[in-house]
């Protein structure tokens, strides 16, 4: 039995060689392009048939490096909402050479926030209860969304007063009430 499979290995070993020097035998002997006088627009291999010397090509390069366009300074971003302007145009100015004046004086301090004022009314929501719909109010404070009921109590000492379809009422610590409605 190895005597088979010795003889098995022989043959399928003389076939591939026999079948690797046929198909040798039909295809062109390799030559470089620069040898038959024509150049080929396909790459080559390292050092072999360069038609330039590298030095051409350094050049070339720098040159058009030096020649890129700047990035542009986008104004403003439509991923961020309600986010402060940049400094990225008075960074552009400068860089075109341009002077930029420093302010004169510094900006006022925007004066804080009415109490209450920071809550908009995003949203409504409904469910039935055994007296009618109960509504559930979706109040944005600036930081987060919140989902509140009557007789919540929010950031500030604000209660929620009353709730219904389309508006929020909301109660301060001083008695004194704001009303949020839909828009």
């Amino acid at each position: 039995m190895g005597g088979m499979q010795l003889r098995t290995a022989a043959l399928v070993g003389v076939l591939g060689l026999g079948l690797g020097w046929a198909v040798g035998s039909q295809m062109p002997a390799a030559t470089p392009d620069t040898q038959q006088g024509r150049s080929s627009a396909g790459p080559r291999p390292l050092g072999v048939g360069q038609t330039a010397p590298p030095q051409a090509f350094t050049e070339q390069l720098r040159l058009k490096l030096e020649r890129q366009p700047n990035a542009p300074h986008p104004s403003r971003n439509p991923f961020v909402f309600g986010a402060r302007p940049s400094a990225a145009p008075a960074a552009r100015g400068a860089s075109d050479g341009a002077k930029v004046q420093p302010a004169a004086e510094p900006a006022e301090e925007p004066e804080p926030p009415r109490p209450g004022s920071q809550f908009r009314l995003t949203g409504m929501a409904s469910t039935e209860g055994p007296d009618g719909p109960e509504f559930t109010a979706m109040v944005n404070d600036g930081r987060s969304l919140l989902f509140v009921k009557r007789g919540d109590t929010l950031a500030g000492g604000f209660v929620v007063a009353e709730v219904d379809d389309s508006s929020v009422t909301l109660r301060d610590s001083t008695g004194g009430e704001r009303t949020l409605r839909l828009r």
